[in-house]
This record gives structure tokens, sequence and C-alpha cells, in this order.
């Protein structure tokens, strides 16, 4: 009897629960019908050296009530944290949520669809080339199995096998040439089946990205129009600086193109958007550093290890066994320094000044990773000329142009291309980080400078004096200048400098060199006329003991 009464009301429980499932779809389908989809466009973006700020705007109406929207089709890359949406008009923002979109991506886009059309046309018509190329194939194969055109009993007579002669090499030739040009057809048709397939994978790679959405709450006393502006941060986009500078002549100043290397494969495309660019870094540590107490323990690397506890404090010796023992009683060597803190590794770069260059032009960049060249200035700069010489490290000359004033120029370091009369000479560095208020430009090496450096050995000597030996090194260098114009050179070189006080140096200071007594560097500075030569002498001693060497060279 119970089963009966529980037979009988099970399918009563059946109904019930199918109708509160389809209560729950009615109400989550209502739901999502209230959710007003809302299509935004990029208008301009704000690309930073690591990043990018993306700017977009857009408009729809909105009825009496609480309502929701949604800005769909965003970056994946988007930073929550930065999301901002502003509205105008009469109504109420009440939350903005950002979030993933994991369904959008399954759907086709109309790029996809053309692929696959395509696809499938270029299919159809490689089915029925390869079907007319097996009809040419049977053909030739039923004329090649029946070209015995007579009996074995009866003869053939001689205008009857001329004219089958005829008619097999005829169409046998017709064949041959079709299959020639259906292979061909064949071939295109695969190549084009092949790309568009490699193109098929590209795109529904592209459309299988995830995408962001931000869905917004707001409220409003009666239908209105509205218009929003939608802001948020991405990653895997930034910009390089890059420099073509270009000199005509000595006499000339320098023309320099500063330009930005723009990269993005932020997941959405910039189509004919305003740029601008920012020498900001938002990826960089924006937290001051803080200096902890500095600690200094006694430590001797002989003692720790041959018995020298007694020399410890008590606390010491304690930390230094503590530390020396490990779980299964073996001793380790202690570390030899503090450990370090995240303090230690943060670096602040003094030359990120959030200078805003704003490009005209509309630009389209797509999200490939691809480099976009934008040139952000051009500028002329006054330039002194000099040549540049270290013979000791190569005997070639250097044209240097030496610009000062730069700080006003909103200068970062970067990639250099050189041109020097209209010939492209190579690549170079522009380092901005110098505190030097001249920035020297190599223009690289001239010919007609030559320049030599050699030893004079009669001015040179060794000699042993007790425990000591002492060196004397003389050496020459000259300068000639074989262009039809003088010129102005710097040329450096070097005495030694002891760091042991068994080595003693004795310095023979040129009087026409400045010398730099921190790291030994002579300095001179000519000016040089046509087909002369400079020529110049300095020497240094050194003594140290007799059984060590030392290289002076």
């Amino acid at each position: 009897m119970h089963l009966n009464v529980k037979s009988k009301f099970k399918p009563m429980k059946k109904l019930a629960l199918t109708l509160f499932v389809l209560m729950i779809n009615f109400s989550l389908v209502k739901a999502e019908d209230e959710k007003n989809v809302v299509k935004s466009e990029i208008k301009d973006v704000t690309i930073f050296i690591n990043g990018a700020q993306i700017n977009r705007t857009a408009s729809t109406t909105i009825p009496a009530g609480t309502s929701y929207i949604v800005f769909e089709g965003l970056s994946q890359y988007m930073n929550t944290s930065s999301v901002q949406v502003k509205g105008n008009g009469d109504f109420v923002i009440i939350s903005v949520t950002p979030q993933m979109n994991y369904l959008k991506s399954n759907e086709k886009s109309k790029e996809v669809k053309t692929l696959e059309d395509s696809l499938e046309s270029y299919n159809s018509q490689l089915t029925y080339q390869q079907s007319l190329l097996e009809t040419y194939t049977s053909e030739k194969n039923m004329i090649i199995a029946n070209q015995n055109i007579g009996g074995n009993q009866n003869g053939v007579k001689i205008d009857d096998l001329k004219a089958a002669a005829d008619f097999f090499r005829t169409r046998l030739a017709d064949i041959s040439s079709k299959t020639i040009y259906v292979n061909a057809k064949i071939k295109k048709i695969q190549d084009l089946i092949s790309n568009t397939n490699n193109q098929l994978s590209s795109e529904n790679a592209k459309n299988n990205n995830l995408t962001s959405e931000i869905i917004v709450a707001l409220t409003a006393k009666a239908k209105i129009a509205a218009s929003f502006e939608i802001s948020y941060a991405v990653s895997n986009a930034g910009w390089t600086p890059s420099y073509d500078l270009r000199a005509t002549d000595t006499s000339s100043p320098i023309s320099l193109d500063y330009s930005a290397n723009v990269y993005q494969s932020s997941g959405e495309d910039w189509n004919n958007v305003k740029l601008t660019l920012s020498t900001g870094n938002p990826s960089v540590n924006n937290t001051k550093p803080t200096i902890y107490p500095w600690y200094l323990y006694i430590y001797d690397n002989y003692n720790s290890y041959k018995g020298g506890d007694a020399l410890m404090s008590v606390e010491t010796k304690k930390d230094k066994d503590e530390a020396e023992t490990s779980g299964n009683g073996e001793n380790i060597p202690a570390p030899l320094m503090e450990a370090q803190t995240p303090a230690n590794y943060t670096n602040i770069n003094a030359n990120t000044t959030n200078f805003e260059f704003k490009i005209d032009l509309p630009y389209s960049i797509k999200s490939d990773g691809k480099t976009t060249v934008v040139q952000i200035q051009k500028y002329s700069l006054p330039a002194t000329y000099e040549y540049y010489a270290a013979p000791k490290l190569d005997p070639k000359a250097y044209l240097l142009a030496k610009v000062t004033g730069w700080e006003e120029y909103n200068l970062l370091s970067g990639n250099m291309n050189l041109y020097f009369e209209g010939t492209y000479i190579g690549k170079s560095y522009l380092d901005v980080k110098s505190t030097l208020d001249t920035l020297d430009f190599s223009l690289g090496q001239d010919e007609n400078i030559v320049i030599t450096r050699t030893k004079q050995k009669e001015y040179s000597s060794k000699q042993l004096i007790g425990n000591n030996r002492k060196l004397k090194n003389s050496w020459e260098i000259n300068i000639r200048n074989k262009k039809k114009n003088s010129i102005s050179i710097s040329i450096e070189d070097q005495l030694p400098l002891s760091t042991d006080k068994n080595i003693e140096v004795e310095k023979e200071i040129p009087t026409d060199a400045k010398y730099d007594e921190t790291n030994g560097i002579l300095t001179w500075k000519y000016s040089i006329n046509s087909a002369e030569t400079k020529q110049i002498n300095f020497s240094y001693t050194v003594k140290y003991p007799k059984d060590k060497n030392v290289y002076i060279e």
C-alpha cells in the first residue's frame, strides 16, 4: 500500500520540479533581457612605456527605474582595478562590475564565416577537378587498352590504320594537355585551401580569445538618452623610443628625428584612434623605499673554522651555533651577509617624468604585437664637432657631434640610427641618464686622420735595484691630418694607478695634457691644420718587488 501511494504521487512531484525549473529559467532569461548590450568605440589611447589606457565612448537610451547595461568585447588583459565609467544624463550609476566573458569567444566572427564559406567553395571546386582528372585518366587507359583494331585472323587496311593512329595520337595529346591543365588547377585550389585554412586558424585563435565586459547598474526617474565614457588600463602594450640622427656636414646643426616604436597585443584592434604617448610607466613600483637599521657583526672566516669562538661574544656565538647546525646535526657554513629585504631590490627610475606627446593624426594599430613607428618630434640641434681618439684601444679618430642644452627636448634613452653626409653609417645608443651637460653623438670613423701609438724603446728601460724591479715605458703618439680643412681633436691615454703599497708609480705628466687623478686619464686637445702632424710623448716608471709580476704595458 505504501508503495502504491508513493507511485501515485511521483508524477506530481516531477511536474512540480519541472515547473520550478521553468520558473528559474524564465527569471534568468528575463533578467538577461533586462541587460542592454551597448556598443562602445575606442576614442583615444594613452600608451605608456609599459601598458596603455583605453578610452571608449558609448551612447544609448535607458528606461525608467533600475536597469543594467553591458559594454562587451573588451580586452581580456583589462586591469579591473583601473576601470572607470562616467555618465552624462539625468541618471545615477549604482555600480560598475568588470568581469570576464567566457561565452562570447565561442561566437563566430564575420571574418570566420566568410572564410568558412570560401573554404567550402574551394573544396567543391577541388572535388570537381579531381573527378575530371579521374575521367581523363580512365579515358586514356581505355584508349590504350583498345589499340588493337583488327582481329587475330583479319588484317587492317592502311587507310583504317592511319585513321586509327591519327585518332589515338590526337585524342591522347588532347587528354594529356587537359590533364596538365587540370593538375595545375588542382594545385592552385589546394594552395587556396591551405592559405584559407591558415587564415581561418589565425582568425579562430583570435576569435577564441577571452574578452572582458563591464556591467553597469543604474537608475533613472524616466526614460532618457545617456552617453558614457569608459576607461581602463591594459597590459601587452607599450612603446620604446628610437632616433634618426642626421648630420649634413661639420658646420651645420644636426637633425634628430624622435620616434616611438608602438606595439600592442591587447586582444582588441585600435582602429583610426588618436594616440597619446606618455613617458610614464604605471608598472613601476611607486612605493617609496624604506631604509632599515644596518647592523654590523664581527665575523672572522678563519676563526669560525679554526676554533676561534672564544673571540666572539656570547650572543654572537649562540647565533653562529644555531646557524651552523642543521636538523641532522651536520655543520654548514653560516651566511656571510645579512638577509636582504624587498627594499634591496627596489629601484626608482629617475627618468620616469610623465611627459605626454599627443599625436594629431589618427593611427590604426592591430593587436598582433607588430611594431608601428610613430614620429613624435623633429629637432634641429646646434652642435659643435670634434674628433676623439684613444689610440691605446683603437688607432681610429671618431667624429663627435657635441650637443648642449639637451634636457629641454624630453628625450629618453634608446637606439639610434646614424646618417652622415646622406649616408647611413651605423647604429648607436642615446643614453640620457648621463649627468653631464653635453651629449656626444658618435658619427663614425674618419680614415683621413691617421694615428699611431708606438713604444719608444730608446727611452724605455728595465732595472734591478735590490729586491725591486724598476721599469720605465715611454710612448709616442702621432696624429696626421690628411683632410683639406683643419680639425679639432681630443686624444686620451692613461697612466697606471697603484692599489698596492709595494707598487710605486712615478708619473711624468706632460705639460700640455690635462690629468685626472681619480682615473689616471691623460687628455690632450689640439687644433691640427691640413697636412700637419702632431706628436705626443709621455712616460711613466713603475717599481715593484722582483719576485712579483706586474703588467705595465
